[in-house]
């Protein structure tokens, strides 16, 4: 590989954030251009896109932050910046605290790179095609202008899924839940509402409805019918291996357990409250090692990690914070807030290009329906065409890319493509709403990786020389 010099990294959101902050702190002086590509600017992603003070963070502070080696550099930057929040490193907040902090850092970075003659450059298009060659890769952005570069960072992020059989041209469908801004402006008190999920973004929606609308009429669908449990904080407490017997007792539902949404949200809310909730202390810390340990698993193996431990992925890794469980029961107990369990293929119907719902007393006719359905890989297959085609970039199955998991660098029949994925478009993650934890862990990698290649490709030329 020859030196980097010239780095884009596409997508601005927090993955790209991090990676863009390590690649500054470590090796700022010998980089010449740091180029970011987002249509949305920076820090602008879509679960992230949020003014309410109800869009709470899933992670505690003290596990928010975009420095893999500095878990409490967001709880410093909070103290810093917002004394008079008083947090505590376990506090849940609003995420558009986040985006101030993402951005915030961002400019600090910006302005201490120049200094050392690495300028920073935001692109406000989309990148359409990426290109290998002479050694170089090249970006093609929607003007259809080439930008060259030594190396190119993924880090597109997710997108929300889309139900089979409804599309977003639909005129009561909201197709994604943030900026919460865009369903809030269509509703009103008298409003019939139907959300799509159950699960975190879900639970975003229905608790900003209720916040600004609290006799809006609101249902939840969804195949399961229920909601996450409910959590105190997320803190990575351990670096010790987790215990297999302790996972394999909470990946399992009880029996005979209340199936009465109330009834079992209200004992989720007691248990949070009377600190009984022991899973609290192994949930970030399952999240850290499963990130790490199942990106190096054949695929066959990694799906069949995904179902064994698919209870606890859904009910405690996406568990909730406790001040919108509260809010939640209390729409609920005043008869606002239904939640029904529903295969969507079966329920949704389309009449007079809106979608409303269907069950054994007929047609239920919603004002507007918002798809809170959960978050997918961003699939890749436009962007990286022409390298598809040359270099036989390797796929996985969610339509990102393959990557080695100790650098995250690509997986090409070419090894020297300098091309890295984070986040979303790596192989083996799971997607989880606003978990950064996990992409800071491989922006360090990346990283690394990029200052091992270009200090070899260095002593290679002294070599030559001497």
């Amino acid at each position: 590989m020859k030196k980097i010099k010239n780095i884009a990294i596409i997508g601005a959101g927090p993955s790209g954030i991090s990676v863009y902050l390590q690649l500054v702190k470590e090796i700022h002086n010998e980089l010449t251009s740091i180029t970011l590509f987002d249509p949305q600017g920076i820090a602008k992603s879509f679960s992230f896109n949020t003014d309410l003070g109800t869009s709470l963070t899933n992670t505690s502070v003290g596990v928010t932050s975009l420095y893999a080696d500095d878990k409490l550099d967001y709880f410093k930057w909070l103290q810093d910046k917002k004394p008079e929040m008083q947090v505590s490193s376990s506090d849940f907040i609003s995420r558009h605290y986040f985006i101030e902090y993402c951005q915030d850092r961002f400019l600090q970075s910006k302005e201490y790179a120049s200094s050392f003659n690495c300028s920073t450059l935001v692109e406000d298009q989309e990148v359409t095609h990426i290109a290998f060659k002479n050694e170089k890769l090249i970006i093609t952005n929607t003007e259809d202008i080439d930008f060259v570069f030594d190396a190119v960072i993924l880090a597109t992020g997710v997108s929300t899924l889309i139900p089979d059989g409804t599309s977003k041209i639909h005129d009561n469908f909201i197709p994604t839940p943030y900026p919460e801004r865009n369903f809030l402006n269509k509703i009103n008190d008298d409003s019939e509402v139907l959300i799509i999920g159950s699960k975190l973004s879900a639970i975003d929606v229905s608790v900003a409805i209720h916040n600004h609308y609290p006799n809006a009429d609101v249902t939840m669908v969804s195949r399961s019918g229920k909601l996450p449990s409910v959590r105190n904080s997320l803190l990575i407490k351990s670096l010790a291996l987790l215990d297999s017997n302790v996972m394999n007792d909470l990946n399992f539902q009880p029996s005979g357990i209340d199936t009465c949404v109330a009834n079992k949200l209200e004992r989720d809310i007691l248990n949070c409250k009377s600190g009984i909730n022991e899973w609290e202390d192994v949930v970030g810390q399952f999240i850290e090692e499963f990130n790490e340990y199942v990106p190096t698993l054949p695929t066959s193996c990694q799906a069949e990690f995904l179902s064994k431990y698919q209870y606890f992925i859904k009910h405690y890794v996406s568990s909730f914070p406790l001040s919108n469980a509260e809010i939640l029961l209390k729409a609920i107990k005043l008869n606002k807030l239904n939640v029904i369990k529903q295969e969507l293929k079966n329920y949704l119907c389309i009449e007079e290009n809106k979608i409303y719902g269907k069950d054994n007393l007929g047609i239920k006719k919603f004002d507007v329906v918002i798809n809170a359905s959960g978050i997918c890989h961003k699939p890749l297959s436009k962007i990286l065409s022409q390298l598809l085609s040359t270099h036989s970039v390797k796929r996985n199955k969610e339509g990102g890319v393959k990557v080695n998991t100790q650098t995250m660098k690509v997986l090409s029949d070419s090894s020297n493509i300098p091309l890295y994925a984070i986040g979303g478009p790596a192989t083996g993650e799971v997607p989880i709403t606003n978990y950064v934890r996990s992409s800071a862990t491989q922006a360090k990698k990346i990283v690394d990786d990029i200052a091992f290649s270009s200090r070899k490709s260095d002593k290679r030329l002294l070599n030559h020389y001497v």
